[in-house]
């Protein structure tokens, strides 16, 4: 099996295993401890998600989610360069997911902004990062 085809194999079994819904899918993601950011294609609750599990594949470079699928860059593992896309279809309960989390219906999935003061300034909003 090709390396490509055995990445899209593995990236849709990771997406499957997620859940049948979009209730079990943001279940599964929080158990997993990851959150995301609302209607970002790169911190998504699901990018973050498979860029965790993904991260150590050396071809993998970043993942994308948009509203019916997502993308893998890809690089070449011996210089790092660009080495083009992996398409891959999102399931019916992770569209579902994805859609209801740009909508705000997921919020124990979502990144949130926390106030802060800084030093006699006055609140300030900041993102707190799951990395």
């Amino acid at each position: 099996m090709s390396h490509l085809r055995d990445l899209k194999r593995r990236t849709n079994g990771l997406l499957a295993d997620l859940g049948t819904n979009a209730y079990e899918v943001a279940g599964a993601l929080e158990r997993a401890g990851v959150q995301g950011t609302p209607r970002s294609n790169r911190s998504c609750a699901v990018a973050v998600y498979l860029t965790a599990v993904m991260g150590t594949e050396p071809g993998v470079r970043s993942v994308a989610v948009g509203p019916c699928s997502l993308v893998v860059n890809l690089v070449r593992p011996r210089d790092a360069r660009p080495a083009g896309r992996l398409v891959v279809q999102l399931p019916k309960p992770v569209r579902h997911f994805v859609s209801g989390f740009d909508a705000g219906r997921f919020p124990s999935v979502e990144r949130t902004p926390i106030e802060t003061t800084v030093a006699g300034l006055g609140p300030a909003r900041a993102v707190v990062s799951t990395r």
